[in-house]
């Protein structure tokens, strides 16, 4: 996963969205995610916008929207960088970052809370907390 700052772009023809970073990089942004913006339009997004992005293998579809296979059946795929989320502010993308990360330190603190309580002793909490994660 990589963070993205999204400077331009437009909706396709299907309500998905092409963004594109100041140094080119395209990425698709599901219409979900920019209906989850209030974004249905161009004239409705707000540059410059965040998302966090991942490549995605997708698979090619002919003009009767039926799975194109090679010679042996195989469907083929391609890679597309595709947001996982979007966000409007830059404090938001930080957020859900902080977020995430804190929400892994407090699972550790309470598994660590219990597992004192428990009795076991600290080679056993640190076996438990190294398996966890």
């Amino acid at each position: 996963m990589k963070n993205f700052v999204i400077n331009n772009g437009a909706f396709t023809a299907n309500g998905n969205f092409s963004g594109y970073t100041a140094l080119g990089v395209r990425v698709h942004l599901h219409k979900r995610q920019m209906e989850a913006l209030a974004w249905t339009k161009n004239e409705d997004v707000k540059f410059p916008f965040f998302c966090i992005a991942e490549e995605k293998q997708i698979g090619q579809l002919d003009a009767n929207g039926k799975p194109v296979v090679d010679a042996n059946g195989v469907e083929i795929k391609s890679s597309r960088l595709t947001a996982l989320s979007a966000f409007k502010a830059k404090e938001e993308i930080i957020q859900a970052h902080a977020d995430s990360k804190l929400l892994d330190i407090n699972i550790q603190q309470e598994i660590n809370k219990q597992a004192t309580s428990a009795g076991l002793s600290e080679s056993a909490i640190s076996a438990l907390a190294n398996a966890s994660f």
